[in-house]
């Protein structure tokens, strides 16, 4: 419930690192294949050994149903936002360079880490845990190009988005513990057992349904309009005092009982002189917003004719994962 989002990284099919619409929304952007595939050419194919176990071989038919069942609906997705993509920005005169998606590339490796080798290994790590091989991950930077050269001309950093960046990288920052429990009744009795004297740690860890509890409730250290973190709970962390116990407080749908542990002091760094740093990532911080736009927008349209039942039924079931609260 309380998971810290990365500000600073494009989400929603423009990035590796957030989940959902994201992980659909990573495939390959390939010239379209014929309309129809010759009977011959689809009985070879199928018939090709992909491995082999105990000298006999798994061909690629043997896959087929079960890869339709598993995956086929989020990858049928993927090629329908791709060729969508593509052709809105091909509608506007837009096609991806080999300058433009290198550029990408390194602007995904400097979100991950100011340390170039660094930045590589994270790269790879979130590669390999989203299974994007090299045609998945070279389309992800060609559709990242395309989106972002699309909404350019609609760019422009506010002073209220410097603000909060420069708040979150520069301003001071609480450390608390939290506990989430379901009913305002049982919040309201972990506080009063904090308040008596119980270790707030202690009962994070007996108590609490977030997932901060196996480290007994302690979180990251967060600042005052970091919008990575529900507002409600923002709030009501700097109201507090230190070592105060707050008030249940409700926060997307659960309980909140937040312990102030410390505040560490702001670093000093003014807005004006960090604002070259603070428009670079309030651009891309509005560029993701622009870009994530258009992906739901073109996800939202697409409506295929499913012929094979297996893929029809994947299809199916991501619009149920989907409407699922």
């Amino acid at each position: 419930m309380m998971a810290r989002l990365r500000l600073l990284v494009p989400s929603l099919g423009t990035s590796l690192v957030l989940a959902g619409l994201a992980g659909a929304c990573a495939s390959t952007v390939a010239p379209s294949p014929p309309a129809r595939s010759s009977p011959a050419k689809t009985a070879s194919s199928e018939g090709v050994p992909v491995a082999f176990w105990q000298d006999r071989p798994i061909r690629r038919g043997d896959l087929d149903p079960a890869l339709l069942e598993l995956s086929g609906g989020v990858i049928l997705r993927e090629i329908l936002l791709d060729r969508r993509i593509v052709e809105l920005a091909a509608g506007r005169g837009i096609t991806a360079t080999d300058a433009m998606i290198e550029a990408e590339r390194a602007l995904l490796l400097a979100s991950l880490s100011d340390d170039p080798d660094r930045a590589v290994e994270l790269l790879a790590a979130v590669r390999a845990r989203q299974g994007l091989g090299e045609a998945r991950f070279a389309a992800l930077l060609r559709r990242n190009a395309l989106l972002r050269t699309m909404i350019a001309g609609e760019v422009t950093p506010d002073s209220d988005a410097i603000r909060r960046i420069h708040d979150v990288r520069h301003g001071a920052r609480r450390r608390a513990r939290i506990i989430a429990v379901s009913s305002f009744a049982e919040a309201a009795a972990l506080r009063a057992e904090i308040e008596g004297g119980g270790d707030p740690a202690e009962v994070a860890f007996r108590a609490s349904t977030d997932p901060s509890r196996s480290a007994g409730g302690l979180i990251p250290p967060v600042t005052r309009l970091d919008p990575s973190w529900p507002a409600a709970f923002r709030e009501a962390l700097f109201a507090l005092a230190v070592e105060e116990v707050s008030a249940p407080v409700l926060v997307d749908g659960s309980w909140l009982v937040v312990v102030l542990l410390e505040e560490i002091p702001a670093d000093g760094v003014s807005i004006d002189a960090a604002r070259p740093e603070l428009e670079r990532l309030a651009r891309l911080q509005q560029e993701r917003v622009l870009m994530d736009r258009i992906v739901r927008d073109a996800a939202a349209s697409l409506d295929p004719r499913i012929l094979d039942p297996a893929l029809r039924g994947a299809w199916e079931r991501l619009g149920t994962i989907a409407a699922s609260p």
